[in-house]
């Protein structure tokens, strides 16, 4: 199994969200959201895998994905407040 930015991504999230959601305060995500979230990377993960065979490319791509992700999910949570 070779390490990919999505799964680096995908075990941190799983971790801060058990670390987060132990906590009384509201939490960031819902478990549906968390879990929409993780299938999502977890298919984008396998396409990425399928369709890019270069290692590097691979990389840039997924890191490129996760900056959209984020800063997307920054901006839902700003409007949406």
């Amino acid at each position: 199994m070779r390490f990919t930015p999505l799964n680096i991504a995908s075990a941190s999230l799983v971790a801060w969200f058990v670390m987060e959601n132990s906590a009384d305060e509201k939490a960031l995500f819902t478990w549906g959201a968390f879990i929409l979230l993780l299938l999502i990377f977890t298919l984008v993960d396998i396409a990425f895998r399928v369709f890019v065979k270069q290692n590097k490319k691979m990389w840039l791509l997924q890191l490129a994905f996760l900056v959209v992700v984020c800063v997307t999910s920054l901006i839902v949570k700003v409007t949406f407040a």
